[in-house]
């Protein structure tokens, strides 16, 4: 078993019971090696009535390193931010990075307010897990919320805090979802500009481009980020 598998249960759990249904991928995305297999990124993708696309990426780099990614896009005609998670172990300096948020498709103050700032209670609940200092590595007018949690700890956080904050973290914002139906903010066009948005954004300045590239090589890293992580990065805004 490696080191986020319970991640991946967890969230394919959840999606069994949103009535989701896994969705094929190509071969070359659902299992792939670097040249000497130290290297091994999997990947799985999900929809559900709810959800139009719910990636999960884990790669698994040994003792040295560890990734756990998961992206959950809602359909377009709900404007509930994206939830988007990395935790990142760095084995050899037992190291722990954690980024975990409900982006928000735009940063007007009572959608921020409405949708993400349960995430402040997470946040109050966890404190030793969260760390500020690190919020000037993003543009937080962006598609970053306020509240974003951000963790640079060690095998103490890993151990003690990451599951409980991290199903903390799924839980509240699948309930938000389900507590919140009708849309106070943006039409569908609107919603589907705005991901459309998020993802030439991401797909810019995902910092997980460089790593992808040194394991992988830049040509299936550049066809992983189009195909997979950020499909929407070629569509036309309207």
């Amino acid at each position: 078993m490696f080191m986020f598998d319970s991640l991946v249960d967890f969230i394919k759990t959840n999606i069994d019971q949103l009535n989701g249904h896994e969705v094929q991928i190509s071969s070359e995305f659902k299992e792939h090696h670097n040249e000497d297999s130290k290297y091994i990124i999997k990947n799985w993708l999900f929809s559900s009535p709810e959800y139009r696309k719910w990636r999960i990426t884990r790669l698994d780099g040994g003792k040295k390193l560890q990734v756990f990614n998961t992206v959950a896009y809602p359909n377009f005609d709900s404007e509930f931010p994206i939830l988007g998670a990395d935790i990142l172990w760095f084995g050899t300096s037992q190291k722990l990075l954690a980024i975990l948020d409900y982006q928000p498709l735009i940063q007007e103050s009572k959608y921020l307010e409405k949708y993400c700032s349960s995430l402040g209670s997470i946040k109050k609940k966890y404190s030793a897990f969260d760390n500020n200092k690190m919020k000037n590595i993003y543009d937080s007018k962006k598609y970053f919320s306020p509240w974003v949690i951000i963790c640079r700890g060690n095998k103490l956080n890993l151990d003690r805090d990451l599951n409980n904050i991290f199903h903390s973290f799924v839980n509240n914002y699948l309930n938000i979802y389900k507590s919140n139906p009708v849309n106070q903010f943006l039409n569908a066009e609107e919603i589907k500009n705005n991901q459309i948005k998020y993802d030439k954004y991401s797909f810019e300045k995902d910092p997980a481009d460089k790593l992808f590239k040194s394991f992988f090589g830049e040509k299936w890293t550049k066809k992983f980020i189009n195909k997979f992580l950020f499909t929407l990065n070629n569509e036309i805004i309207h």
